[in-house]
């Protein structure tokens, strides 16, 4: 297993986010990835620093251009003061930035950052990196300290404290190659990789998650969302009920593995995010330190080239214990 990490995060640091109309400390933190990066060399992995950047065509060929377009201008800190309220004028080029800061965003979780741009493509070069050491048959395992995370960007929204979608920027290089499945295992719907890739074939999108008519995202991750096109039946969401237990989460995951072997990719894209743990400050789902060794395994009994691309998890004092439990479940 390879594992890159980059320290350009540490510069990231968003000074409050808006919950519930009220000004709250930031959840997304640098000390989420330091802690994990520490716990990983106190138990003996070894973790490698970046050295490949990720394509702009590639991330463009991700997300709409305009939209990463506006990333590239940065800003002083700041949340957008209106969003769209109707579908006249969506495709319309907006010249007035706070018209903008709206366009392209969902809540109020994820400002805008003066180099956002820097600080988003190089978390997103941790997962190319490793999605090119995969397609060039050098690792058949990678992990990637992803921050910010990506899950929640959309084409052309960031959000869920994700601005470029991390996973889904590994998983369309991989489809290069060949076919490829997402098997998203954070507390929260993977709402961006789904509006990505809602209408392709080539890729399988997966996501096991909080019921939305409880958490966030809210608005996606319902059961009848399928696909469209040729999407039509290659994304699949199994929401899940409030203090779901390490027992009804592995009946889960087992069933999304059927799904996955009936697909038959060529290479697995595993969006990470422990904010499932029973202590997470944001979760609400039962599940153990010791449990996501056995996800881990259960996962990796795929026998399929796997890219685990990190994405939340809130109690920063337990998310290097719950990655290396993770981990060991893929050695």
């Amino acid at each position: 297993m390879k594992i890159l990490y980059s320290p350009t995060h540490l510069s990231h640091v968003p000074e409050f986010e808006i919950f519930n109309g009220h000004p709250d400390a930031h959840a997304e933190v640098p000390s989420r990835i330091e802690n994990i990066n520490k716990s990983l060399i106190k138990n003996g992995f070894k973790v490698n620093n970046l050295t490949k950047k990720t394509p702009i065509s590639l991330i463009v060929k991700t997300h709409k251009k305009e939209y990463v377009d506006f990333i590239k201008k940065g800003s002083v800190f700041l949340y957008p003061s209106v969003f769209p309220y109707n579908d006249l004028n969506q495709g319309r080029k907006l010249s007035n930035n706070l018209a903008n800061h709206g366009k392209y965003s969902f809540d109020l979780y994820t400002p805008m950052l003066k180099n956002i741009f820097k600080i988003a493509h190089e978390s997103s070069s941790l997962a190319y990196e490793l999605s090119e050491e995969i397609l060039n048959k050098k690792i058949k395992v990678g992990y990637s300290l992803c921050r910010p995370p990506g899950h929640h960007a959309e084409k052309a929204r960031m959000g869920g404290y994700c601005y470029f979608n991390n996973s889904a920027i590994a998983a369309q290089n991989l489809s290069s190659k060949g076919k490829v499945a997402i098997l998203d295992v954070d507390f929260h719907h993977g709402n961006g990789t789904q509006n990505i890739f809602y209408d392709r074939g080539d890729v399988l999108t997966i996501s096991i998650h909080a019921d939305p008519n409880w958490k966030f995202p809210f608005y996606t991750g319902f059961a009848d969302e399928i696909g469209l096109y040729e999407g039509e039946g290659k994304n699949i969401n199994f929401p899940l009920p409030k203090g779901t237990t390490n027992t009804q989460y592995q009946r889960t995951l087992e069933k999304t593995l059927k799904k996955i072997k009936d697909f038959q990719p060529k290479y697995l894209v595993v969006p990470l995010g422990l904010d499932t743990h029973r202590d997470d400050p944001i979760g609400g789902f039962q599940l153990t330190t010791d449990y996501y060794q056995k996800m881990a395994k259960t996962i990796s009994d795929l026998k399929i080239p796997t890219l685990i691309i990190q994405e939340g998890g809130y109690n920063t004092a337990l998310l290097g214990d719950n990655v290396v439990s993770f981990l060991k479940g893929f050695i």
